[in-house]
């Protein structure tokens, strides 16, 4: 279910940003330090931008993975039952 909520939410996104890229065909020269790109068009520019961090958040998850929620979620259970075996009265 998880798996196609993320694809849902990309292809999302995906449509959001052709949109927008669809209607901003303005062009624009990109500066950076000496580097100066040709003239591209902005929604192009956009697109790239979003592109690069997808890229470069889905890369950080790969490389730097948080613990599992299964794994929480049997902590947290285990957790649970400590507890409510401390408030039993001894019998």
């Amino acid at each position: 279910m998880l798996l196609l909520f993320n694809l849902v939410l990309t292809l999302l996104l995906a449509l959001g940003v052709a949109v927008l890229a669809g209607q901003n065909p303005t062009t624009l020269t990109v500066h950076f330090l000496m580097w100066r790109s040709v003239e591209l068009p902005l929604g192009f520019l956009i697109a790239v931008a979003v592109g690069l961090g997808l890229l470069t958040v889905g890369l950080g998850a790969l490389l730097w993975p948080g613990p599992s929620f299964s794994a929480t979620a049997r902590q947290l259970q285990e957790r649970v039952r400590q507890l409510e075996m401390q408030d039993q009265p001894p019998q």
